[in-house]
């Protein structure tokens, strides 16, 4: 089979939400045609929508170490960068008693996984969570913000945007 037939397969494997299996057809085509970096692009897609970041991550490099000139595969690269070290952050604080330092660590995972992607919005609200355990209010609230601005109708973030600018208050 050549590489578009094996993308064909991947293709009607999603249309059946057969994710699995389009990406053992995506990896086909790959194998057919290592040097097309859209091949290994749309695995990485299909591999991050299945929530395997590792390997969305591998293949996302792959496709833009073969044609970096791609915006599309800088802009897939940098989202799933962003994705990871906000998941690194949430494990860290995932613990009953996070030290400063785990925090001040977080907030760094926090604040590269924003600038690698500006709507990274579970970044900018576990940044106002953060901040908020650390009493810096005025930073929580910022962070805050910037997440109902990407999440308008998210009531939990409303009620937190809340009582931050409650706590900020008082602290004045």
């Amino acid at each position: 089979m050549k590489a578009e037939e094996y993308v064909q397969k991947a293709y009607q494997c999603i249309l059946q939400n057969d994710f699995e299996q389009a990406v053992e057809w995506f990896e086909k085509a790959i194998s057919a045609q290592p040097d097309h970096a859209e091949h290994y692009f749309r695995c990485s897609v299909t591999y991050a929508r299945s929530g395997r970041i590792e390997q969305a991550l591998a293949y996302a490099g792959d496709a833009v170490r073969l044609a970096p000139q791609q915006d599309e595969y800088v802009l897939h690269l940098h989202t799933l960068e962003a994705r990871q070290q906000t998941e690194k952050a949430r494990k860290m604080l995932d613990v009953d008693k996070a030290t400063p330092q785990v925090r001040r660590d977080a907030i760094l995972l926090l604040e590269r996984a924003i600038a690698l992607d500006p709507l990274c919005g579970d970044a900018f609200m576990l940044l106002a969570l953060v901040y908020a355990e650390m009493n810096e209010y005025k930073l929580a609230v910022q962070a805050a913000r910037e997440a109902a601005a990407l999440f308008p109708h998210n009531e939990q973030l409303a009620n937190l945007m809340k009582k931050l600018c409650q706590q900020m208050n008082e602290q004045i």
